[in-house]
């Protein structure tokens, strides 16, 4: 997921441009033989297209370039710093105006394809030039300054047409244009074409055939999927959506659609709508399946104006109407707002950091984010030069942990990072090598030849070695998943293991480390320490190339099993969790993240949590479950643990907490470190409601583990609030029994009274044998606080004697303890109650009078 740790103008980073040689290091746009008349700029300036004359948008695939058209002119920049790189204008074009944009797929060569309105499209090479076109003339090791192929500046770039393709028919004017894997979408007024990147026509449909009324044209197309499974959703101006799917048309069912994106990464399309509503659908084989809407307090009746996934596709930003700037995680789940300051017609989402480029007014925002992760006992989060560290127990305050500048001047921004359990090491990787520290303590980095060859893939913390999944460049791009032990220098690895292909994703649980090459193969294995020596023994290894989309995986993890022929894994590909098992696969539920919380007490073994965008899920494993391989706990239709926090979680620890981060709305005015609160929430209460469903014996072993921590009390509130608002009634009788063993049995039951409606308090009382028989205990065990705060109960549920013994018992005790501030709010409490009580006013009356 992203986080927003600031609000600021990239673009106010101070750089300087040498005066003497900017005409000379400018790009220029040249006319080659074959091509069209273009304008040349060997004397004047670069000049920057008015925003309100671009008429399209296109973000590169590798996330550093934009692209934009005007009528006439084709522009790209790059987007860290926002820099124009290079342009292409035309002085006269026989095939018509520029209506659309996009790039090809290709990662390692950069290709634009420039749609004009007649049929028409030319093909752009991007060829980035060896002199820079901006020069840094201050001295700096900064990142954003210094990196790999920019130690002298910002390169330029030279735009070349290199081909023009014509479409069968060319009677009707385009309209719009996309991109997929293997081919390109051009739409016409009246037709659809399907060509492949070298031009030539693959197949075509009619308009007509989609929407059935020819008459109306489309807006935009998205191509989703791979060649196999590849589908093409269109927006129509009477805003329409329908999908397409080789011969299978059929409308997604929305209406008012005013913009739609699609994440690759995460298989998933959002669609947003006129008043506001941003509906997301996950692709499952060739049907679109509904998961949540994502709806915007700031932006709430107003017109969504873009959208747009970032690259991992765990969060999508959405541009309001009314200059609201919101982003989601993949599930509809709100992280953060802000306010550019003004209304919007219509914007392009780019994620660099997220850039907001406006195209109805000459203004472009910047919005900083940070990564997030959660390995279920801590949470860390990462921008590109710092990590934030947080443990749950200690405060609610953010470690901020800078990385080394050696490091990121050759490498960065960091891409991964790790926390250790209690956050005292943390480990990152950039583009290549490695470093690991923090917490006051020396970077430790590998050698200059061994940082230059290794590039790491996925980090994860298993005990007190990391895990690093590595590609070592130096040795033919050899695949290894290499092991240090905190406290030792990176020069030699404690063990490595030689993969078939780099990791896709890594996963550690106690002693067992899981890891899924890009190829399919899934490897299990089991850490043994003896004295100063690591053994890293493998277990197993299963192919998993037909059951997931291996390239779709974010996460991997063990389910705790004692069963080796039967092992089971969790593999959250996309959003989609799916249980991988005895050569078979299994969808579980939709996920952002899943995690594990060891128990270990009575017939509970572990928790396998999950977060499905509105609350966490756990599925309890007890020792049948373990011994048998765990996996029948997650395919078995049984209830779940929930808890519905307010907050985004990233980390489930084993001593009954939830932690994550909130952020409120930040104005875009504000400028450093926004307001960033790290969040807790306890699980243990739901956890003890389905134990005691189950098995109370087991509650009460659990129970007793946390017995001496500080939000014991609270959690038992929490349970029998809990246990008053549950369908079943015999959960409030086995709370109590369990509440019973514990001393603090009448301050729960007391403080739960006081959170509740005074229509439970009957039923509550009724299962604790009355509200005076709590009141006498509390006066017997000294609790003469706990005691005060059973008066309105007392008075509310008990005849007018009973309360007003109560009240003089209270008060006599009071004394005797010479606690003077208990005896005024005795009294307060008297002369409030003698307005409607007619006993409470004849015994203040005797009272005051007395005092």
């Amino acid at each position: 997921m992203y986080w927003r740790i600031g609000c600021v103008e990239q673009l106010a980073l101070n750089l300087q441009v040498d005066s003497s040689e900017k005409a000379r290091r400018r790009p220029r746009s040249v006319t080659f033989s074959g091509a069209p008349p273009t304008t040349t700029d060997n004397t004047s300036s670069l000049q920057q297209p008015a925003n309100d004359s671009i008429v399209r948008w296109a973000d590169s695939p590798c996330g550093r370039y934009l692209a934009g058209i005007t009528a006439q002119g084709i522009y790209v920049w790059k987007l860290r710093p926002f820099v124009l790189l290079s342009c292409l204008v035309y002085e006269t074009n026989e095939f018509g105006p520029l209506v659309d944009i996009i790039w090809a797929p290709a990662v390692d060569s950069l290709r634009l394809f420039a749609v004009l309105g007649y049929g028409h499209i030319y093909e752009i090479a991007v060829q980035i030039l060896d002199q820079p076109i901006l020069e840094y003339v201050f001295t700096t090791q900064h990142y954003y300054a210094r990196g790999p192929g920019e130690e002298e500046g910002i390169l330029g770039a030279r735009l070349e047409q290199r081909r023009t393709y014509r479409l069968p028919n060319t009677d009707s004017p385009v309209v719009c244009a996309a991109a997929g894997q293997h081919n390109a979408v051009v739409v016409t007024r009246t037709h659809v074409y399907r060509l492949t990147w070298n031009g030539a026509l693959q197949s075509s449909i009619a308009v007509a055939d989609i929407h059935g009324d020819g008459s109306v044209p489309v807006s935009q197309v998205i191509v989703m999927g791979d060649q196999d499974d590849s589908q093409e959703l269109f927006v129509f101006d009477d805003r329409a959506v329908f999908v397409v799917q080789q011969n299978k048309i059929y409308a997604l069912g929305v209406t008012e659609t005013t913009a739609a994106a699609y994440s690759a990464a995460s298989d998933m399309v959002a669609v947003g709508s006129v008043t506001g509503t941003v509906r997301l659908f996950a692709r499952t084989g060739t049907d679109l399946q509904r998961v949540d809407n994502a709806g915007s307090a700031q932006g709430r009746a107003a017109r969504v104006v873009g959208l747009r996934w970032a690259s991992n596709g765990l969060a999508v930003a959405c541009a309001y109407a009314t200059g609201h700037v919101v982003v989601q995680s993949a599930l509809g789940y709100e992280l953060n707002s802000t306010h550019v300051g003004f209304g919007l017609d219509s914007a392009h989402l780019a994620w660099t950091d997220l850039w907001l480029t406006v195209c109805s007014k000459q203004h472009a925002a910047a919005l900083a984010f940070a990564q997030a992760v959660g390995d279920g006992r801590s949470v860390c989060l990462f921008s590109d030069d710092k990590v934030f560290t947080h443990a749950p127990d200690a405060s609610e305050r953010w470690r901020v942990e800078h990385a080394p500048i050696s490091y990121l001047s050759s490498y960065g921004p960091i891409r991964l990072a790790a926390a250790e359990g209690n956050n005292t090491v943390i480990a990152i990787a950039g583009t290549r090598g490695l470093a690991v520290g923090g917490n006051g303590k020396r970077w430790q980095q590998l050698r200059t030849i061994q940082e230059r060859a290794i590039e790491c893939t996925a980090l994860a913390w298993s005990g007190r070695y990391l895990a690093a999944g590595c590609i070592d460049h130096g040795h033919d791009g050899a695949a290894q998943l290499a092991f240090w032990g905190r406290g030792q220098t990176l020069d030699t690895p404690a063990a490595t293991v030689t993969l078939d292909a780099p990791v896709q994703a890594l996963g550690a649980y106690g002693t067992v480390v899981v890891a899924v090459s890009r190829k399919g193969l899934l490897y299990e294995f089991g850490l043994l320490e003896t004295g100063s020596t690591l053994q890293v023994a493998q277990r197993r290894t299963t192919n998993i190339r037909a059951l997931v989309d291996v390239h779709r995986i974010r996460a991997v993890q063990w389910v705790p099993g004692a069963a080796a022929e039967r092992a089971a894994y969790l593999v959250l590909q996309g959003t989609r969790l799916r249980l991988v098992t005895d050569g078979q696969a299994a969808d579980v539920g939709r996920a952002e993240l899943s995690m594990t919380s060891a128990v270990n007490v009575g017939g509970m073994h572990s928790l396998v949590w999950w977060f499905d965008g509105s609350q966490l899920v756990a599925a309890p494993l007890n020792l049948d479950d373990f011994m048998a391989g765990g996996a029948r706990a997650l395919a078995e239709r049984r209830p779940r643990v929930r808890v519905v926090p307010a907050f985004f979680p990233l980390a489930v620890t084993a001593d009954g907490v939830a932690a994550g981060i909130d952020q409120d709305t930040v104005a875009f005015a504000a400028a450093g470190l926004a307001q960033m609160p790290v969040r807790v929430a306890l699980w243990l209460p739901a956890a003890l409601a389905h134990m005691l469903q189950t098995a109370e014996s087991d509650a009460l072993l659990y129970a007793a583990c946390f017995e001496h921590r500080p939000f014991f009390t609270h959690a038992m509130e929490m349970l029998l609030l809990e246990a008053l608002e549950h369908t079943q009634p015999e959960l409030l009788a086995r709370a109590v029994r369990l509440l019973a063993n514990f001393a603090v049995f009448d301050d729960a039951i007391v403080h739960c009274a006081r959170k509740t409606e005074a229509a439970f308090w009957p039923r509550l009382f009724a299962s604790v044998g009355g509200a005076a028989r709590v009141f006498r205990r509390c006066l017997h065990a000294g609790r003469l606080h706990t005691a005060a705060q059973c008066l309105l109960v007392l008075q509310t549920l008990e005849p007018p004697a009973v309360a007003e013994r109560c009240v003089l018992a209270l008060l006599a005790h009071a004394a005797r303890a010479q606690s003077r501030q208990l005896c005024t709010d005795v009294l307060k409490f008297l002369k409030l109650a003698a307005e409607s009580d007619a006993g409470m006013r004849s015994l203040y009356t005797r009272l005051a009078a007395a005092s």
